[in-house]
């Protein structure tokens, strides 16, 4: 009895904890031996278990863990749970490295025996998603049902402040993973595919410009960039995600990109001027450097939108990116809902939330 009950416990807390998909994206990694490392010396934690102390392991996740809705907490209350049932089956936990791509999505199993008669108590698979930290990395989850930031970036290859702008970002971007995307439109230089209609819509005068979440406006670049930007994403993170995305799928047949999604969008968000945008990115140019000497990031190749006004949203929105020519190998798909009005309110052209794919 004891142990059917043991078993329902697990059940519940797994409904929660366990997953089998996601979208993210990161940057990748140099060092591919050190997820491996990482991945040792939690095995080693996870090896420790059960105790009445789980901190080691738990040292391993970022304090925002967020792993589809599953926090740091749930974690806790996971591992908690297998001293609790040990006191009567005596468990033994062992994890096991499955897999890990170069964009910091990892794989492992679970496998919890009981001693003596090596039975079989839990044996389940986790997907979850690393951020770097330090040296090392830490479980972050795929930060699904939070609000995410997009930050829009029109700069040049030879613009002298830009520069300092796209290093924040990046920095930022390695700091709050894939709960912050943002893309670089370039403007008259070799880059540009035409992105004069953003710099026009959103009335900009000057390079760099950042649009955050479509509705804040930072012109120039500096030393204190990264510190104006994260003061506005910080607060930004705190809100209600209003649109959730779901089911993101995507196939690039030559020279057209056809995608999907299910948009679940909150009832207090005006459909009035709703679009979907889509954009495809190139994660690193090593053919052009900025006026710093340094690669271009998250480089705008393709961009397109849908008004939502012209859909079903109960159904899956189908989207299409044509002509797409000489796409590079890193490449991720970055999708936002967001209030597109004429001429442009930045009291009202907000952008509700947003999310990306990587194309592999």
């Amino acid at each position: 009895m004891k142990k059917i009950i043991f078993w329902m416990i697990i059940t519940v807390i797994l409904l929660f904890f366990a997953c089998d998909r996601f979208e993210h994206s990161f940057e990748p990694t140099d060092d591919e031996n050190s997820v491996e490392e990482f991945f040792s010396d939690f095995s080693e934690s996870i090896a420790n278990l059960p105790s009445p102390d789980v901190t080691p392991v738990l040292n391993f996740y970022h304090d925002d863990y967020n792993n589809n809705g599953t926090l740091k907490s749930d974690v806790e209350e996971f591992y908690s749970m297998f001293y609790i049932i040990s006191i009567a089956l005596q468990l033994q936990l062992e994890a096991t490295l499955i897999n890990y791509t170069e964009n910091n999505d990892i794989t492992w199993n679970l496998l919890v025996t009981t001693l003596g008669t090596k039975e079989t108590f839990l044996d389940t698979t986790f997907i979850d998603v690393l951020i770097p930290s330090g040296d090392s990395y830490l479980f972050y989850g795929n930060q699904q049902e939070l609000q995410k930031v997009l930050v829009e970036l029109a700069t040049s290859l030879t613009c002298v402040n830009c520069p300092y702008v796209e290093a924040a970002l990046h920095n930022l971007k390695q700091q709050y993973g894939n709960r912050l995307s943002y893309i670089e439109y370039h403007i008259n230089d070799p880059l540009d595919i035409g992105n004069i209609d953003i710099f026009s819509y959103y009335e900009m005068s000057a390079l760099p410009t950042s649009v955050i979440q479509g509705t804040d406006i930072i012109v120039g670049g500096s030393a204190t960039s990264q510190e104006e930007l994260d003061a506005i994403i910080a607060l930004i993170f705190e809100e209600t995600p209003l649109v959730q995305f779901n089911d993101v799928n995507i196939t690039i047949d030559g020279e057209e990109l056809n995608g999907s999604v299910l948009l679940n969008i909150d009832s207090s968000v005006p459909l009035d001027d709703l679009y979907l945008k889509f954009i495809l990115i190139e994660n690193e140019d090593t053919e052009n450097q900025n006026s710093a000497g340094e690669n271009c990031l998250n480089v705008v190749k393709a961009k397109s939108e849908l008004l939502l006004t012209q859909v079903n949203l109960a159904e899956p929105v189908d989207f299409l990116l044509p002509d797409l020519y000489d796409l590079p190998d890193d490449i991720t798909l970055v999708i936002w809902v967001q209030t597109l009005e004429d001429p442009y309110n930045s009291s009202t052209c907000k952008v509700y939330n947003v999310t990306e794919k990587v194309i592999e």
